[in-house]
């Protein structure tokens, strides 16, 4: 169970991602200091970090972003795509894995103590996962069910969600402590709806992103998920990777949130307490 300082909560952000050049995990401190000052002025008070082992996950790193914002970031265990992960999940077993991520969410990620909140991102490539993908799948669900840690996922395009939720549902794993990233992925409105009529919660967490969707349409998305009585199992989130993203960089930065994508919700009708549930009720009960 994790408290959450009383404010809005970002379910799938990359503070210290470090897959290439130009990540998130190279960007100057002050400058992402001051974008995450910003955040706190919006109402943000937790950010939860899903870059994991092999994606450049830095606990200092995140422990001082923490101490100069005024934020809480929760970082995560687990592993992301068979390309990045590291050696030694060739050589683990499952067991061995899931021992690894129960420690890390029990005892820290680091000598100091810093413990993981959740598991995740953990990757799916298209059209199948991979033998070691499958390996990580087995690992977490297990860590998940000794800890009843949140899992948060990542479909590669659009064709997985569901039987990545059915995956881990088979093994115990509740519904209500699944986040199933990348909405915007989805072709099909009616296997979203079976999706969400498993019971798992969803992600519309690449908000100003233009390489899977426009923000119009997540913002039709949110309001016709809405009218269907979903939108408990909604959350909200920037995806933020790039060092290009931030609005001192030239991009459109985490204030684009707030700033673009709120009020497009609220022409569509979406009330100040529906936005409140996705961005602070939501995560607390997933979280909780």
């Amino acid at each position: 169970m994790i408290k959450l300082e009383d404010g809005y909560t970002l379910m799938h952000e990359h503070l210290t991602i470090d897959l290439m050049p130009g990540d998130l995990g190279g960007a100057d401190f002050d400058i992402l200091c001051r974008e995450l000052m910003e955040l706190y002025s919006f109402g943000v008070r937790n950010i939860v970090d899903l870059s994991n082992q092999g994606m450049g996950r830095n606990p200092g790193r995140l422990r001082a972003l923490s101490s100069a914002t005024g934020i809480r970031i929760i970082p995560s265990t687990g592993y992301y795509l068979e390309a990045y992960m590291p050696p030694k999940i060739r050589t683990f077993s499952a067991e061995e894995l899931a021992a690894e991520a129960v420690r890390e969410l029990t005892w820290g990620i680091d000598e100091e103590g810093y413990t993981a909140g959740v598991i995740g991102e953990i990757g799916w490539s298209a059209p199948e996962a991979g033998e070691l993908e499958q390996k990580v799948w087995e690992a977490m669900s297990i860590a998940a069910s000794e800890t009843c840690a949140v899992i948060s996922t990542h479909p590669s395009i659009g064709s997985e969600q569901i039987p990545q939720a059915e995956f881990l549902i088979m093994r115990g794993i509740r519904p209500e402590k699944i986040v199933i990233g990348h909405a915007e992925f989805f072709p099909d409105e009616n296997a979203l709806f079976a999706l969400l009529d498993l019971g798992v919660n969803i992600g519309i967490d690449m908000i100003g992103q233009r390489g899977q969707a426009r923000d119009e349409y997540r913002a039709d998305l949110v309001a016709m998920l809405r009218d269907r009585g979903y939108l408990s199992q909604l959350t909200l989130s920037m995806d933020l990777c790039e060092i290009q993203d931030l609005w001192q960089c030239g991009g459109h930065g985490y204030a684009h949130l707030f700033q673009s994508f709120l009020p497009l919700l609220r022409e569509r009708g979406i009330r100040e307490d529906e936005i409140d549930l996705m961005l602070r009720r939501n995560p607390m009960r997933i979280l909780g």
